[in-house]
C-alpha cells in the first residue's frame, strides 16, 4: 500500500516588528480643544453683542461713558473722594488708601440671584476698622427675577450705623424692553428700600442712563460712570451725587487700575446720606 506524499510544510517567515497601538489616552485633546474653542466663541458673541452680559466690559462711545480717554484723577473742586472695588482688588492697603484722602468706598457685594463676592466680607470689615465711609452694591442682571436678586443683596449685607445706602449697579439691558428694566430696577429698589428704611443709590454709565432711565427714578440719588462729563454734569434735569470720573486710577496700597470716584457736596453732606437705623 502507497502512501500518500505529504507536501512540505511551509516554514514560517520571521514577523516584522509589532506597530506599537496608538495610545489611547490623546483622544481628550481634540476634544478639549473642541470645548474650548467653542466657549471662546461664546464668550466672543455674549460680549460683542447688544445688551449682553459681558456688554458692561466695553467702554464704548454708544455703550458706556461716551471716552475711553482718561481724564483728572483728581477733579478739581471737589473735596470728597472714594474709591469702588470689588474681587479684582483683593488686597488692599487701607491704610496707604486712607492716606491719600480716600473717604469713603463701594464694595460689591452681589450679582444677579445667586453670586456672591467672595471678597466683599473682607473688604466690608477692613473699610470700618480703619474709618473709611463703606456702601455695598449689586449688580444687577435685568433677565433674571428681581425680587431674588433684592433677597440676594440683603443676605449679603448687613448695614450698621453710619453705611452709606446700598446701591444697584444698572448698566446692562440683557436684551429687556425698557419697561422690563424699570420694573425689575424698581422693584429692588422698593423691597431694599423697605428694609432699611433708606433709600438707595442708582448707579449706570451716563449712556445707558440717558437711554433706559432718564425721567424715571428722579427721587434716588444718583452715581453717574461718565469719562468725559458734560458741563455741569447735568442728565436729564437730574443732578449726579456721586460720579465715576476714572476707570484706570491708581492708588498707592492697591494694585492695578481702579474706578474712582468724587461726591458732590461736603463730608457733612456725605454723612447725611449714611444710615441711621431706628433706636428702639
Amino acid at each position: 500500500m502507497r502512501k500518500t506524499p505529504v507536501a512540505p510544510r511551509k516554514r514560517a517567515g520571521k514577523t516584522g516588528p509589532r506597530k506599537k497601538q496608538a495610545s489611547g489616552g490623546t483622544w481628550w485633546k481634540p476634544l478639549s480643544f473642541g470645548i474650548g474653542g467653542f466657549l471662546v466663541l461664546c464668550l466672543g458673541i455674549e460680549y460683542f453683542k447688544e445688551g449682553g452680559r459681558l456688554a458692561y466690559l466695553r467702554h464704548t462711545i454708544e455703550e458706556a461713558t461716551q471716552t475711553n480717554t482718561l481724564t483728572a484723577l483728581n477733579p478739581a473742586g471737589y473735596e470728597v473722594k472714594g474709591l469702588d472695588i470689588s474681587h479684582h482688588q483683593r488686597q488692599v492697603d487701607w491704610k496707604a488708601v486712607k492716606a491719600q484722602h480716600i473717604k469713603f468706598v463701594f464694595i460689591k457685594a452681589s450679582e444677579g440671584i445667586t453670586h456672591q463676592d467672595k471678597y466683599f466680607n473682607r473688604h466690608w470689615r477692613q473699610a470700618k476698622k480703619h474709618d473709611v465711609l463703606r456702601g455695598a452694591y449689586h449688580f444687577f442682571l435685568p433677565a433674571r427675577d428681581a425680587e431674588s436678586q433684592a433677597r440676594n443683596f440683603l443676605k449679603k449685607v448687613k448695614l450698621e450705623a453710619g453705611d452709606l445706602p446700598p446701591v444697584l449697579d444698572v448698566e446692562v439691558t440683557n436684551h429687556q424692553s425698557d419697561e422690563e428694566i424699570r420694573a425689575g430696577v424698581q422693584l429692588w429698589l422698593d423691597m431694599v428700600e423697605e428694609a432699611y428704611d433708606l433709600k438707595p443709590i442708582i448707579y449706570t454709565n451716563y449712556a445707558f442712563y440717558e437711554q433706559h432711565l432718564a425721567g424715571y427714578f428722579d427721587d434716588y440719588p444718583l452715581w453717574i460712570a461718565h469719562y468725559n462729563p458734560k458741563e455741569n454734569h447735568l442728565l436729564a434735569n437730574s443732578k449726579w451725587a456721586f460720579w465715576q470720573h476714572t476707570e484706570h486710577g491708581r492708588l498707592e496700597g492697591v494694585k492695578g487700575h481702579l474706578d474712582l470716584n468724587v461726591f458732590n457736596g461736603t463730608m457733612e453732606d456725605l454723612y447725611n446720606l449714611c444710615y441711621e437705623p431706628d433706636t428702639p
